[in-house]
């Protein structure tokens, strides 16, 4: 049934300035968030001769889909979910998101290691299915790229996302096919909660650990492991990312953190790093010629790296001239060398993460660039809902991107090609702005021209502040506001101020608030900017902190005070003022008054309780609120929708299940309630 929770709050006064209210609502849908991407995927010579290329791509479920390489045919979509007996997992799995590790072995085996529910997939040679392996430990939410051995042995690690606070390290294991059970060879310390990469090479098994920078060569026999040093001068703050070995070498990414990625290659045979690729994109690399001589991606181009010289010799192919400006072929799925006996000699094949497979000959330099024949979208859940300037709301989805917008006025939506995470959006003076992951970027959009190549724009990005994700994007006076979390290896969120007439912007990461943070919530009044702090789910040091409030100076950018309204809370996630120019918050549970002077507290009510002690993750997006002139309420969702007298903190109701919310003022809000839209007018 699509709405829940019809009950109104018992015991609420008839004196209360909210009364309330049995408004109509209408289902309008499921919210049309559709896309094509891969985030894994290989290219490998299968038993009979045949090339293929396998790519994972994400959605509810996710599926794998299995290519003629030659022909850019899809020949097979396998969703990867099986469905079955109740396994007793908390969470129970209800099909993979997507994959970041695509492995083919020697035999023609499949290895797909997947997120959402942590499980890893296997396809055998000829098998119609894919098998899943599981879950490897209860708490595995990512299992990430992995190898397979000489004997078949799979080899991955994972992110340990599930369970309470604090959260352990990433662990590295194996699948056996012969005994069919994983082995678990433990995880490298608290500080390493990824084991990102796994690679086999020669009898040893190397893994790369994130957030901090580390990679390990452990022995798959004894478990024994030697720790090798990073390259020189390379920052600690960077993901082992992804690895490749061919003829001797260990290509390495390391990713992440606040400077430019950059390629290593290590000399398997004396475990020293030999070659910096600055520029080096991943994710896979061609297998060697006889000189050794590999094909990757470096700066979005086809390159050929010799090891032995260590010279690079770009292709000047990078997609053609469309793919090109939109920045080239981005990172490599893959990438592999194989003869194509229709032109008699070996031709260079890849893929991209958005469903564009290509072709490169180097006896003629000729390319192709083309679209996979027969692949099918996937749904993606929505990340992000807002009211734009038009009246339009617009919605992002989660991972793969993608960008609707729905007509209240006529009943229909439209959808954009943008295929960007939208974490966060606004609209401000005319425009809409749109706060993307990763790096912490904004995006300008102006629903009165042309959706195109240049609308959105980017505006910028805050990786050097060292940001990842913007919570909230607010219109403020002359300002657009955008509050974000910080990159993994980083303690502090950031505040910015950015000023579309002028195109200055400002960034504050530090004395907002006390502890490791991320801005959660921003509200603005009369030149003064308020903002809430997350303080639980740290990522850089698994640490916890109060929720706080703070109040700058919007032109000056001096703090003009800090409170922590609530200490047993570890998130402010809503702020707003009411029309008597009171300030209000929510936490996720709580709701609470305090004084816009000072940041006391005033009043509190708390509407259940919730166990910030024990959470390892939070979205503070699921908390929406803002003050609404036309009835005298206050708006906001933290799980069901909120209706709240300010006078007295009663939530009048009703209250429907509720996500992402878009709540501006006016009779009709916006709710995103299990992938449909919710309108409800309530007024």
């Amino acid at each position: 049934m699509l709405i829940a929770g019809l009950a109104l709050v018992a015991g609420l006064s008839v004196t209360a300035a909210v009364t309330p209210t049995t408004p109509q609502w209408w289902n309008r849908g499921t919210i049309p968030l559709y896309a094509a991407t891969a985030a894994g995927g290989e290219t490998a010579r299968m038993p009979d001769g045949t090339v293929r290329t396998y790519q994972a791509f994400s959605g509810k479920p996710a599926y794998l889909a299995e290519f003629d390489t030659l022909t850019k045919r899809v020949m097979r979509m396998l969703p990867l979910y099986v469905p079955g007996d109740p396994s007793g997992e908390v969470p129970a799995d209800l099909g993979a998101q997507g994959a970041w590790g695509v492995s083919i072995d020697k035999r023609g085996t499949v290895y797909v290691s997947t997120y959402g529910y942590g499980h890893v997939y296997r396809l055998p040679w000829r098998a119609d299915a894919v098998e899943d392996l599981g879950r490897p430990s209860p708490r595995t939410s990512f299992t990430w790229e992995g190898d397979t051995d000489e004997r078949g042995v799979f080899y991955f690690g994972t992110t340990e996302g599930f369970g309470p606070a604090p959260l352990p390290g990433g662990r590295l294991f194996s699948w056996d096919p012969t005994t069919r059970k994983y082995r678990d060879y433990g995880d490298f310390g608290s500080k390493y909660l990824f084991v990102r990469s796994v690679e086999a090479s020669g009898g040893k098994i190397y893994a790369g650990l994130g957030q901090t920078t580390a990679l390990y060569q452990v022995d798959p026999r004894t478990g024994d492991r030697v720790e090798i040093p990073p390259p020189p001068g390379m920052p600690t703050d960077k993901y082992t990312y992804q690895m490749e070995d061919e003829a001797g070498y260990l290509y390495v990414l390391f990713a992440g953190g606040t400077t430019a990625q950059v390629g290593w290659v290590l000399d398997l045979k004396t475990l020293k790093w030999k070659y910096e690729i600055p520029g080096y994109m991943g994710q896979t690399i061609s297998q060697a010629d006889e000189q050794g001589r590999v094909y990757l991606i470096v700066n979005s181009e086809l390159t050929l790296f010799d090891p032995r010289k260590g010279t690079l010799t770009p292709t000047g192919f990078q997609g053609g001239a469309e793919q090109a400006d939109k920045g080239g072929l981005g990172a490599g799925k893959g990438v592999a060398r194989a003869v194509d006996k229709r032109v008699g000699h070996e031709l260079i094949y890849g893929a991209t993460g958005s469903a564009d497979m290509w072709t490169y000959d180097p006896a003629t330099k000729e390319t192709t660039f083309d679209r996979a024949d027969g692949l099918v979208g996937t749904p993606t859940p929505p990340r992000s809902l807002a009211k734009g300037p038009d009246g339009r709301i617009y919605a992002g989805g989660y991972f793969q991107g993608g960008l609707v917008a729905y007509d209240p006025a006529t009943t229909k939506w439209t959808e954009y090609d943008f295929r960007h995470q939208i974490e966060g959006m606004g609209a401000h003076n005319g425009k809409m702005y749109f706060g993307v992951y990763a790096n912490a970027e904004l995006w300008e959009y102006d629903p009165a021209l042309p959706f195109g190549d240049s609308n959105p724009k980017k505006l910028f990005d805050l990786k050097d502040k060292g940001q990842e994700r913007p919570w909230t994007v607010v219109s403020a006076g002359p300002y657009v506001a955008i509050g974000t979390s910080p990159k993994n290896t980083q303690d502090n969120g950031a505040l910015t101020l950015y000023d579309p007439a002028t195109g200055e912007r400002r960034t504050w990461n530090s004395g907002l608030v006390e502890g490791a943070n991320q801005i959660s919530a921003l509200t603005y009044r009369d030149g003064i900017i308020y903002g809430g702090s997350l303080g639980c789910c740290n990522p850089s040091d698994n640490s916890k902190h109060p929720g706080q409030v703070f109040a700058m100076d919007a032109a000056s950018g001096r703090v003009l005070w800090r409170s922590t309204p609530l200490p047993d809370e570890q998130g402010v996630n809503g702020l707003t003022f009411d029309g008597q120019g009171r300030l209000f918050g929510m936490t996720y549970g709580t709701v609470f008054e305090i004084s816009p002077t000072d940041g006391s507290l005033i009043r509190s009510e708390k509407e259940f309780d919730y166990p910030w002690s024990t959470v390892t993750g939070f979205q503070p997006r699921a908390v929406n609120m803002e003050y609404d002139p036309g009835d005298g309420a206050i708006y906001a969702t933290n799980g069901r929708t909120r209706r709240i007298d300010p006078d007295t903190l009663v939530d009048v109701g009703p209250n429907y299940v509720a996500g992402f919310a878009a709540i501006s003022p006016g009779p009709n809000k916006f709710y995103v309630q299990n992938g449909l839209l919710l309108e409800v007018k309530w007024y």
